[in-house]
């Protein structure tokens, strides 16, 4: 008996197997749409997060190089304190090296944004905290700049004050000065011609003859001086010639006139002078080193580089 294997079996249906087929591919389809979703939102947030950490690092570099140009203008608007910005960069520095660093990674962390983020607000306070300490530096400066001023000014008003008294002394000294001048009196100057008598005598006569005269007296008194100390003075005495220049005593013969010139003179005399008391018969004597020659003969006398009295004579 021949079997046909068409006639289909029974008690077997092939849609059961379709059916699950189908349902797997539909669970399959689920699966990779939920997690292309998954994937999809896992993605849109990195890049959400990249994104934000991008503009992060972008908002932490504009702070640090505004701080950087801050840092600058204090520089420029502070002149003269160089010293101390260079101190305070030195402390800056290690923390400006830290940000720098942390900013150059191509890629950030949350983290390390928070670090950068600490680090940037530290170095924004320390430099506000500079900035209060060249106000209080430059409101001292100023003080000390006007202190300088009053001190410059009371100075030259102590200059001012210093040089007038100096003046005032100076005038009062001259005065003194003047006031201590000695004053010639019954000024003579006499010819004499000197012989010897038969005892060995020698006398005087005065003479009007070139000729017989061998020498000259010169002969004043000196009056009293109320401001003139007591005690030795010096009288200078000048003698010319009838072509009226000095002789000399000597070459080295000179004194100071009270304008600082030197001029030549003849001889001097030392007188015993008492304050307040006239001094009489003061005398010395001139001769010649060589014969008188006719003419007139004058004579000056100085006290502290003062003409104090002048005479002349004249010889035929």
């Amino acid at each position: 008996m021949e079997v046909n294997n068409n006639e289909p079996r029974r008690g077997f249906s092939p849609t059961w197997i379709y059916l699950g087929i189908i349902a797997l591919l539909l669970a399959a389809a689920i699966y990779l749409f939920l997690t292309k979703n998954q994937a999809v939102n896992e993605n849109e947030q990195l890049v959400n997060q990249v994104t934000e950490v991008s503009n992060d690092k972008a908002s932490i570099e504009t702070e640090y190089n505004a701080a950087l140009v801050r840092l600058d203008q204090m520089r420029g608007e502070n002149a003269g304190m160089d010293s101390l910005l260079d101190t305070k960069d030195a402390e800056l520095s290690e923390m400006k090296a830290k940000i720098e660093k942390i900013l150059k990674q191509k890629n950030l962390s949350t983290t390390q944004l928070a670090e950068a983020n600490k680090l940037i607000a530290e170095f924004r306070a320390r430099m506000t905290g500079f900035e209060q300490q060249l106000i209080a530096l430059k409101q001292e400066n100023i003080a000390l700049s006007e202190d300088n001023r009053q001190l410059a000014e009371d100075k030259n008003n102590l200059s001012t004050e210093k040089q007038s008294l100096t003046e005032a002394k100076t005038g009062l000294e001259k005065k003194v000065e003047l006031g201590s001048v000695l004053h010639a009196s019954n000024i003579r100057m006499e010819a004499i011609n000197t012989t010897k008598t038969l005892f060995g005598k020698e006398k005087e006569k005065e003479t009007a003859k070139a000729k017989k005269a061998d020498l000259i007296r010169i002969s004043f008194d000196l009056d009293d001086n109320r401001i003139s100390e007591s005690g030795e003075k010096m009288v200078y005495i000048c003698v010319y010639d009838p072509a009226g220049n000095v002789i000399a005593g000597n070459s080295n013969a000179k004194f100071t006139l009270a304008d600082d010139n030197q001029k030549a003179y003849t001889v001097t005399k030392i007188v015993n002078y008492k304050q307040g008391e006239k001094v009489k018969g003061i005398s010395t004597d001139w001769r010649p080193n060589s014969t008188f020659n006719s003419g007139n003969y004058r004579v000056e006398i100085y006290h502290m580089g003062y003409k104090i009295g002048n005479e002349k004579v004249s010889l035929k």
